[in-house]
């Protein structure tokens, strides 16, 4: 059932820079995409550039000034500082992109998809969604939409795991009360790498 309480929350919830900050985020699932068609390298080469691109605009974001067009890349209140949230949503993708390397990569490829398009899709459907957790402003039609279509989108890269990894990391939106591009793909990781040795 919806609950006014919250209701009169999310109506003060910043949504202005829903669609264009979405459209990046979710955008990052091209990144395992590229590992594996091109190679890792070119994904990390990829991924290291973006980040220093915003590394670079942070920068200059209080001295310059940043066209309209680009605003919505940015919340209210990451204009009066470091907009780590974005940060660490690039750190964890090349993170995991290292982690390749040591681990299972269709694991870590599973994780960044669940980072981008679960966390991404859940928010985006979610701001419609009717139905909350409790004492949370997240809705349960975000979540079941976060976790479905990166399970279907992470299948190729590890199978039925993929289900493991997008209800953990949905799981870990759902409770986290920030850092959720930390806590997402971490959950995801973990969850299918003790689901992996628990199977086989």
């Amino acid at each position: 059932m919806t609950d006014p309480a919250q209701n009169d929350i999310v109506e003060h919830i910043p949504l202005k820079y829903l669609p264009l900050r979405k459209v990046v985020h979710i955008g990052g699932v091209v990144v395992p995409i590229i590992a594996v068609t091109c190679g890792k390298f070119y994904a990390i080469s990829l991924i290291s550039y973006f980040m220093l691109m915003f590394l670079f605009m942070e920068l200059l974001k209080t001295k310059i000034r940043i066209p309209a067009a680009l605003h919505p890349l940015w919340k209210d209140n990451e204009y009066k500082g470091f907009a780590i949230d974005p940060f660490l949503y690039f750190a964890l993708i090349l993170l995991l992109l290292l982690l390749s390397f040591y681990f299972d990569e269709g694991i870590c490829y599973a994780s960044i998809v669940v980072l981008t398009i679960g966390d991404g899709v859940s928010t985006v459907v979610g701001v419609h969604g009717k139905r909350y957790f409790r004492d949370s402003t997240k809705t349960i039609e975000g979540a079941a939409a976060g976790t479905i279509v990166a399970a279907v989108i992470a299948f190729p890269f590890v199978g039925a795991l993929a289900f493991v990894g997008s209800a953990a990391g949905m799981s870990a939106e759902v409770t986290s009360k920030r850092f959720d591009n930390v806590t997402v793909p971490v959950a995801a990781f973990v969850s299918m790498l003790v689901a992996q040795a628990v199977i086989g």
